[in-house]
């Protein structure tokens, strides 16, 4: 019987090769010390990285993250030379970016749900609330909404979008006035986190379960809440654009063929969810001699990036002029994905690289599209965040050291001993850089060369 394999996103692994001790015939001498029956070692790590160590210009507590309820979640956004963050006490501050000087703190039982739009903060509380705040400090709504466990809080054009679970609520920006809140139900969906709204029209990703569970995009009426149409295996869109909305279609366990693969393009009215046909872009492969046949990540999954269409083919990557689509056209460009075996692609291009995430020792991997030539930014110990900025590249390392690198010559530029295992994402505004550690933000300068 042929085994499926569906690949998901590792992270935080470390691959360690083992050593046997040599046996020999002769007569040796016995030794006192005890042999190791097995012996384990990992080059990867052995080495430590040359960097000057500088200290933080500030540091200042927040409340440490939990990953597990705030998977994307920063305590903190910077914005206009300010940072604004949840402090250990819960309370919404502002602080000097420069100095971490605060300026005011606002509220209380906050949660680290944040987001910022033209000089206004919105947050949520504990119980539920929603508030907005100006960059001054000053009150401008607050409105109860039951949401206690809200991860996901957004700004698209007059209205916030609050995202808790398989619930979803429109808020009036300018007054706090609730639009609406809808609930899909709880024993078959679980909410992801993807939210956009275009024409009119609200489209939001959830997991569905059914005999298996797969990703689902359900549309609403922006205005009211109304559902408009729903599409089972169906990924977050690509792109929308002349009422068509684009999707990758998971076609798991429906069109298996492990020789004569293709990545397919579902195509929806925006408005009604009729289907208006879908695309195909297809290669082969040499069937695995073990029977396998591994489906996601590296082996077809696809984004669209401006006019390209990527397509991760196993050991290929292709990319293709989306918006000149021919049946069976070939490819514009191809490129060897080495080593793709131990690659989960990210999904994003910055600087002519491409990046992905080598799943067996956690690090950061980017491919230049010009040469096809892969690059590593090694550390010396596992990644636990890594952040790409302009010219940079910020890892935070499972011993607590961060690292700064350049983003092109893989240079290491400084590190910073923070004393914490944990990281949430980077920020940086202007010069600065922002780095959650455990339950610290703290500000470091950057080097004249990452600005």
């Amino acid at each position: 019987m042929r085994k499926t394999i569906h690949s998901t996103l590792f992270t935080g692994l470390a691959l360690a090769s083992i050593g046997l001790p040599l046996i020999s015939d002769g007569f040796t001498e016995k030794a006192s010390a005890e042999q190791s029956a097995v012996s384990m070692s990992n080059a990867a790590y052995s080495t430590t990285i040359q960097a000057p160590v500088i200290k933080p210009s500030w540091s200042f507590p927040v409340i440490p993250i939990d990953r597990n309820r705030y998977p994307d979640q920063a305590v903190a956004i910077a914005e206009n030379g300010k940072v604004f963050a949840v402090d250990s006490n819960h309370r919404l501050v502002a602080l000097e970016a420069s100095s971490g000087r605060k300026l005011w703190q606002y509220g209380d039982q906050l949660t680290p749900v944040l987001t910022y739009n033209k000089g206004i903060i919105y947050g949520m509380t504990r119980s539920g609330s929603i508030y907005a705040v100006t960059e001054a400090g000053k009150k401008v709504w607050s409105t109860p909404l039951g949401f206690t466990e809200a991860y996901g809080i957004q700004r698209i054009g007059p209205t916030i979008y609050i995202m808790q679970s398989v619930q979803t609520a429109a808020i009036d920006a300018v007054s706090g006035k609730v639009k609406w809140k809808i609930s899909e139900d709880k024993n078959s969906y679980s909410g992801l986190g993807e939210i956009m709204e275009t024409d009119g029209v609200l489209i939001r990703n959830y997991n569905v379960q059914g005999s298996l569970t797969f990703e689902q995009i359900n549309a609403y009426d922006a205005k009211t809440g109304k559902k408009l149409w729903d599409s089972f295996r169906s990924s977050f869109p690509l792109a929308v654009k002349d009422g068509i909305v684009y999707s990758v279609a998971n076609t798991f366990m429906i069109d298996d063929d492990p020789v004569n693969r293709k990545v397919t393009i579902a195509q929806y009215d925006l408005k009604t969810g009729e289907s208006k046909g879908d695309r195909q872009y297809r290669w082969t492969e040499a069937e695995n001699k073990d029977g396998t046949f591994q489906s996601g990540g590296i082996y077809g999954s696809a984004f669209l990036y401006g006019k390209d269409l990527y397509v991760f083919q196993g050991k290929i990557l292709a990319s293709y002029d989306f918006w000149n689509y021919k049946p069976d056209s070939k490819p514009a460009r191809k490129w060897a994905q080495n080593g793709y075996d131990q690659l989960v692609p990210l999904l994003s291009i910055h600087e002519g690289r491409m990046f992905y995430q080598d799943f067996s020792t956690s690090r950061l991997t980017a491919m230049k599209l010009s040469s096809g030539q892969f690059i590593h930014y090694d550390g010396d110990n596992p990644t636990v965040q890594a952040d790409v900025f302009g010219k940079g590249v910020y890892v935070g390392q499972s011993d607590g050291v961060f690292h700064g690198y350049d983003l092109m010559s893989l240079k290491p530029v400084f590190a910073v001993n923070t004393g914490s295992r944990s990281f949430g994402p980077t920020l940086k505004s202007g010069g600065m850089i922002f780095i959650q550690s455990g339950n610290r933000l703290l500000g470091v300068k950057l080097p004249a060369s990452l600005k």
